[in-house]
């Protein structure tokens, strides 16, 4: 009572009237953006000469770390093709099985420990390919062409049993929004192929909301999420990430980005991937705690793909 209410004047208006002050100039920021140009420049050498360095780029990087890599990407390659089923053809993984070969030849030869978890992985793998062919003997003929004869008849094949895949069954997961987090989180696996079924989508949206949550840099939240649930979209989406090579499609595709324009150093260029990852693991737990399988797929894609 008693105040007056002025309506509020429109940017253009504002401008006209009065001018608004800044605490830079143009000149300023172009002087600046080239600086920011060379330092650039000099983190992405150094980013490159560090990945050089230190990357498992060839069978021969024989350091622990990079010797257990190799096996576990070819650990990885091989599952995915074991979890197909209609799709799935004797004899295939040909490539995947000779690197993981020489992986673990390097890994022996270098004398490291035989009972950690990446080479009783690469040995376990081997012994489920064998499993799997056991009505098709006659497609995998070539293995002791490319398989060294101690990992394809290993002295203790019961120690070899940790790698393969298995069926997940939604009912397994009816209790899931009662459990504690560490049981949810030991529960969680990546499911590749699905049932077709419809889900309920609104599950999906909770673990959305829930996700929000997640810490980002200086809070500043550059994360967003596309969402399909066209099969034919989703088939074209996968086929530039080249991941998934299953002919039934998930219910929901969810695509996780994160704008560059949310990052104002070059000390931030790498900052969107750990930003993003943190947020894509918050909704693999949330869409865990709703009972929905899921997997995260990577999407180092090529130049090309743009």
């Amino acid at each position: 009572r008693g105040i007056q209410l002025t309506p509020i004047c429109t940017a253009k208006a504002l401008c006209e009237e009065i001018r608004l002050k800044t605490n830079t100039s143009r000149s300023k920021q172009a002087g600046k953006r080239l600086l920011q140009a060379g330092r650039l420049a000099f983190h992405a050498a150094r980013d490159a000469r560090r990945f050089w360095k230190y990357s498992a780029l060839s069978v021969y990087d024989m350091r622990y770390e990079q010797v257990n890599a190799r096996i576990m990407y070819s650990v990885h390659a091989l599952e995915k093709g074991l979890a197909q089923v209609d799709a799935w053809t004797p004899g295939r993984g040909r490539d995947a099985l000779k690197n993981l070969n020489d992986a673990l030849v390097v890994y022996i030869s270098n004398g490291y420990d035989q009972s950690a978890f990446s080479f009783v992985e690469g040995v376990s793998i081997i012994q489920r390919y064998l499993e799997r062919h056991a009505q098709h003997p006659s497609s995998i003929e070539f293995l002791h062409e490319i398989i060294d004869p101690c990992l394809l008849r290993p002295s203790r094949p019961e120690a070899f049993d940790s790698a393969g895949v298995k069926t997940v069954y939604r009912d397994d997961k009816a209790g899931n929004s009662k459990k504690g987090f560490y049981e949810l989180a030991q529960g969680r696996s990546s499911v590749r192929a699905f049932s077709g079924e419809a889900i309920d989508t609104e599950g999906v949206m909770r673990a959305l909301r829930n996700a929000q949550k997640t810490p980002s840099v200086c809070n500043r939240q550059g994360w967003h999420v596309y969402w399909t649930e066209d099969p034919s979209l989703a088939r074209s989406v996968l086929a530039h990430q080249r991941g998934f090579a299953y002919s039934q499609m998930p219910e929901v595709l969810l695509a996780v980005t994160v704008t560059q324009s949310a990052f104002i150093s070059p000390v931030e260029r790498n900052q969107a991937f750990i930003d993003g990852g943190l947020f894509s693991m918050s909704v693999l737990y949330g869409l865990e705690a709703e009972g929905l399988a899921a997997v995260p797929l990577n999407a180092c894609m090529y130049a090309r793909d743009r």
